[in-house]
């Protein structure tokens, strides 16, 4: 799917170094390079590129917190490789303000791909966007991307979750408690058997999961223990479709708005759709014997 028309429809990402007369306005800029990088080199060109991921992103987070010239800067790592599933890598740490952008191609992809189970860790990390960047599982499976509740302003945009792996992966994202987190544009492609998206319990406001394509055994499962005290979340204009339910909303609280929806879970609304009706605007399903409903209805009652 990519970044619809480029990078400059992404809010924050529209040429910034180009303002105010040429001013350098993004912070720094890294580089990394799967197949020719090394570690021990600067990461400042493409000459000089590093090698893993994570190495950019401790040299990103120094740069950010070196001092007050640093600290409002929104830095930059560009990532690329074509063979990188020999060079398996699993991030434990985010790249606080900074843009991570894929680049290049890997074979018939116009992004590259990371071949990790990522978790990370406790610390706290704010601000960290990934662009044209896919994801897959490792052969064993298990979840893509896990990411705990000091993390906030998450966002994945025009990203590519891939869980089509010798175990099928089970979870493309799961984030609890993330305020601010934003998927959007992304393709999320494979098995997922306990859900492609999942959210956590917690304050997690202002999350928008917008305008992607959903496939596995569940869409999007929500906990029960979701809350979005002072921002509004959205589950809107997402094409899914899915074995089973497509989307769990326990928490009762996103607002579910013009989604297109898919779902063999079976004949009825019930089977495929967990939602509370009154949060709900301008959906349409197909159940798996091809009956459409409006979601909420525009006359009658649900099956």
């Amino acid at each position: 799917m990519g970044v619809p028309n480029g990078y400059n429809t992404i809010p924050g990402f529209m040429g910034l170094e180009q303002i105010a007369g040429g001013l350098n306005t993004i912070g720094d800029v890294f580089f990394v390079d799967v197949n020719a990088g090394v570690d021990t080199n600067d990461g400042l060109t493409w000459g000089s590129a590093f090698k893993t991921l994570a190495v950019a992103i401790v040299a990103s987070n120094a740069s950010i917190a070196a001092g007050a010239s640093g600290w409002a800067n929104r830095n930059r790592i560009y990532y690329k490789g074509d063979n990188n599933e020999d060079d398996t890598e699993t991030l434990i740490t985010l790249a606080n303000k900074c843009d991570i952008i894929g680049v290049g191609s890997y074979d018939h992809r116009d992004y590259p791909i990371m071949i990790g189970n990522h978790v990370v860790g406790a610390a706290v990390y704010m601000g960290c966007r990934f662009i044209n960047m896919g994801f897959k599982s490792l052969a064993a499976g298990g979840a893509i991307f896990t990411v705990p509740d000091t993390t906030s302003g998450l966002q994945f945009i025009g990203c590519h979750f891939d869980g089509n792996t010798a175990v099928p992966g089970t979870i493309g994202l799961s984030a609890t408690a993330v305020d601010f987190l934003h998927v959007i544009d992304c393709e999320f492609i494979g098995a997922f058997s306990t859900a492609a998206i999942v959210i956590g319990a917690g304050e997690g406001r202002g999350t928008i999961i917008k305008g992607n394509r959903i496939e596995g055994v569940k869409g999007i499962q929500v906990d029960i223990g979701f809350t979005s005290a002072t921002e509004v979340s959205f589950i809107d204009s997402n094409l899914i479709y899915t074995t089973g339910m497509a989307i769990d909303e326990n928490s009762d609280l996103f607002i579910i708005s013009n989604n297109t929806i898919l779902s063999d879970a079976g004949n009825g609304y019930a089977a495929c759709l967990d939602i509370e009706i009154v949060q709900c605007v301008n959906n349409v399903l197909t159940t798996k014997n091809g009956t459409c409903y409006d979601v909420p209805p525009r006359a009658g009652a649900l099956a």
